[in-house]
């Protein structure tokens, strides 16, 4: 199977937070290719290649393989209240082409590393899929079946994290599913046979006050969305907070939610990477 694509993301503060806390497994907004960023060695110069001039002690970043069946679109050219990339590169003498990912869930493996001023990096942990999400991480969030691959083997489906040739399955059940171990009270693992699995991606989409949203979760009456739309205004109108530039996310009450749609993707590996719009 052919090498993938390493992308690279800077953490705002809230996502560091996140997945040290609570241990966020899904990634998506402002992604660049990490080979391509490799000469930004300090903060400095990284934040500077974002339009934002500070030289703090540190900065955070994230560094994944390109994840299955993610999409990738050019930045808005629209005015907005934040710098924003309407080329489609990152501001400096780096060069480097900026995308907009989709949400998605971390790809197994991904490393969340630290740059120091001194231009030391180090890493401080590694996301080891969905049964087990970040290493050292205070807390593991259960996976939303509607953000990141599934996959169907042996007519039921489960949680996946393609590696290579072989699926790492997770199922999260009270029972013993056989040949799955036991990785904490209630989740299951194994590891199958890509070749034997279909793997795919289901994600809803939904009106909040006739803004277009994705749902990223739903139970006990509300649902967490994110906006399909980087447009403060719209934020506003449906009570939405920025999570980080252009991404705007809300719990929001079932009722508030109208044309809810779904969509199912699979993921064909001879197609090879995914490409970018």
């Amino acid at each position: 199977m052919a090498e993938r694509l390493v992308l690279q993301k800077l953490l705002a503060a809230p996502i560091s937070h996140a997945i040290v806390e609570s241990g966020l497994d899904q990634v998506g907004g402002y992604v660049t290719e990490a080979s391509a960023v490799d000469s930004l060695r300090t903060p400095a110069d990284l934040l500077a290649a974002y339009g934002v001039d500070a030289a703090p002690d540190f900065a955070d970043v994230v560094r994944f393989e390109q994840p299955r069946l993610a999409t990738f679109t050019k930045p808005s050219d629209a005015e907005r209240p934040w710098v924003d990339f309407p080329l489609g590169f990152l501001h400096g003498e780096s060069l480097a082409p900026v995308w907009r990912m989709s949400r998605t869930r971390f790809s197994y493996g991904a490393e969340y590393w630290r740059i120091r001023s001194d231009g030391e990096q180090k890493r401080l942990s590694r996301y080891e899929g969905a049964a087990r999400g970040w290493v050292g991480a205070k807390r593991w969030r259960p996976p939303s079946p509607m953000v990141g691959t599934l996959a169907r083997w042996k007519g039921h489906e489960f949680f996946a994290d393609v590696i290579a040739e072989s699926v790492l399955l997770t199922a999260i059940t009270d029972g013993s599913p056989a040949r799955f171990a036991q990785v904490r009270p209630g989740v299951w693992s194994a590891t199958v046979p890509l070749s034997e699995c279909e793997v795919f991606e289901r994600i809803f989409t939904a009106q909040v006050d006739d803004v277009p949203a994705r749902v990223l979760r739903s139970g006990g009456g509300t649902a967490e969305v994110l906006l399909l739309t980087d447009d403060p205004s719209d934020a506003g109108r449906v009570g939405a907070g920025r999570v980080e530039a252009g991404v705007f996310e809300a719990v929001v009450d079932n009722s508030r939610l109208t044309n809810v749609q779904g969509v199912e993707s699979e993921w064909v590996p001879s197609a090879g990477s995914a490409g970018t719009e």
